[in-house]
């Protein structure tokens, strides 16, 4: 009985605690509390895993609920306890609980070190195994230099065209090009729709 005493609480359990206590706040968010709301939401993480990402949407939904989505920062390792917080979430009058960072079709650059990349400036081929169902996705890139390490600006751009569970769970490889010419190339904006179809149609060659 004694021992029960010093058990420690779930990580996860303690997370939603944190939360519920500080949902009114986090609803309102007003900007002389956010900076210490988000630390606050980091930190109660911090114990289920030190690698989560918060965001919350000022706008609200439909519902006139505020979504708070969890991410991974692109790292697949750090999936399954994103899926097991928001499997465990408690229904929230004031939040819709969203697992990973979701597609954008807002035209959103990315700047890397100089490195600016938008959607008129990708384009790409692809490859579906169909046996072994893999998917091997070419980018060309316009003022791609291969001299230089472009990966981390190229993978966040990605990740807004087609979401971060899909980046990191459906694409066996990417491989990064320099853009020489439009001809036989689909452009950036069609790659969440062929990952559609190549998904319904499990992997059969296009």
């Amino acid at each position: 009985m004694i021992r029960n005493l010093f058990k420690r609480k779930d990580p996860i359990e303690a997370f939603w605690e944190w939360f519920v206590d500080h949902e009114e706040e986090l609803y309102l968010l007003r900007d002389e509390d956010s900076e210490n709301l988000l630390k606050g939401l980091d930190a109660a993480s911090r114990k289920v895993n030190r690698q989560l990402s918060f965001s919350i949407e000022l706008e609200k939904n439909r519902e006139k609920k505020r979504e708070l989505t969890i991410g991974a920062y692109g790292n697949p390792n750090n999936f399954p306890d994103v899926i097991r917080l928001v499997e465990a979430a408690p229904q929230s009058e004031r939040f819709s609980i969203v697992a990973f960072n979701q597609r954008n079709d807002d035209d959103i650059s990315i700047t890397t070190n100089g490195f600016e990349i938008s959607r008129e400036d990708v384009f790409f081929t692809y490859k579906a195994d169909q046996e072994n169902e893999e998917f091997y996705l070419i980018l060309y890139i316009k003022e791609f230099r291969e001299d230089v390490d472009h990966s981390n600006a190229v993978l966040e751009f990605l990740e807004i065209v087609i979401g971060e569970y899909t980046l990191g769970t459906e694409l066996t490889e990417i491989e990064f090009k320099k853009f020489n010419s439009e001809e036989g190339l689909l452009q950036i904006n069609e790659l969440p729709n062929v990952l559609d179809e190549v998904k319904k149609t499990k992997y059969k060659i296009l």
